[in-house]
């Protein structure tokens, strides 16, 4: 991928302007405005420059041959049902799965970096006309529900064992769905890149994950202020996702991976949760069918 291809000064522009200070009052000038001096506009290159020394401050690899983005971050030790899989420190701890110290802003300027493009959010609408109560009694569902769309991406994580060994695992076999009681399948997740907004009125526009620190869900949420969010037919409920036994130790320091392209772990992964399904339905047909009854008197 060639990085400068990327138009840089308009992609990275928010998360740059997210790093700068409130404007402060200027005092009169003391020449005409027409005689000051024009500050020139950066250039795509000092825009790059700026961002490459951005990412080094937060810890943030950038890899443009494996086509990744790292985070340094500690697994976190939640009381509650897990809502979010990554969040600054300043997010929400009691229901997330792991936290970095990285900036928002500068990981979302990383991701524009790889070559992401900002998808939609979840839509929940109500059914019009809506249900009967009778309907709804028998499961019928009030709501439409259209799933986010956009540029799907892939994350690992790699930590050392107490061993010393090089451990990583595909993000979602340390997802447990509550549901099934297995690991997180049929998932896929989508970069939505986050929003600039006001928090006060009369205030310039900020970017909102630099004040919330909530980077990637795992259940539809909204607004759309965090990075990326899961796609799944039960991403809905909140109350549905814990972790596996797979996730390390609470407080173990990881390198979280986001990877623009299909990793082989999650290909091998794909494969074996195919070959569990197909040895599942395979076991299911040569289960012996009950004995029938002998009739009376026959042998």
């Amino acid at each position: 991928m060639n990085i400068r291809s990327l138009p840089l000064s308009l992609l990275l522009l928010p998360c740059l302007l997210a790093q700068e200070p409130k404007p402060q009052p200027k005092p009169p000038a003391e020449k005409p405005a027409a005689e000051q001096p024009q500050q020139p506009a950066k250039t795509e290159q000092q825009v790059l420059d700026e961002l490459k020394q951005q990412l080094q401050k937060e810890g943030i690899v950038f890899d443009t041959k494996a086509q990744t983005v790292s985070v340094p971050a500690i697994v976190n030790h939640p009381q509650d049902p897990i809502e979010y899989l990554l969040i600054h420190k300043k997010g929400k701890r009691h229901e997330a799965v792991f936290v970095t110290k990285c900036k928002p802003s500068v990981l979302n300027g990383a991701l524009l970096l790889l070559g992401m493009t900002p998808g939609k959010n979840a839509q929940i609408t109500e059914k019009n006309p809506p249900p009967s109560l009778e309907e709804v009694q028998k499961g019928a569902d009030p709501m439409v529900v259209t799933p986010p769309q956009g540029m799907p991406f892939w994350m690992t994580v790699r930590w050392k064992s107490p061993e010393g060994q090089a451990v990583e695992h595909c993000i979602e076999d340390m997802l447990l769905d509550l549901g099934t009681q297995k690991a997180i399948a049929d998932c896929t997740w989508i970069y939505l890149g986050g929003r600039m907004a006001q928090l006060y009125r009369n205030e310039p526009e900020v970017y909102v994950a630099d004040f919330e620190g909530n980077l990637v869900s795992i259940c539809y949420l909204s607004p759309d202020n965090h990075l990326a969010t899961m796609v799944h037919k039960n991403a809905r409920d909140d109350q549905n996702w814990w972790t596996t036994t797979l996730l390390p130790p609470p407080d173990t320091e990881v390198e979280f991976v986001f990877h623009r392209v299909e990793p082989p772990l999650h290909k091998e992964r794909a494969k074996r949760l195919a070959k569990e399904a197909a040895d599942a339905k395979a076991k299911e047909g040569k289960e012996p069918a009950k004995d029938k009854e002998t009739p009376a008197g026959g042998k």
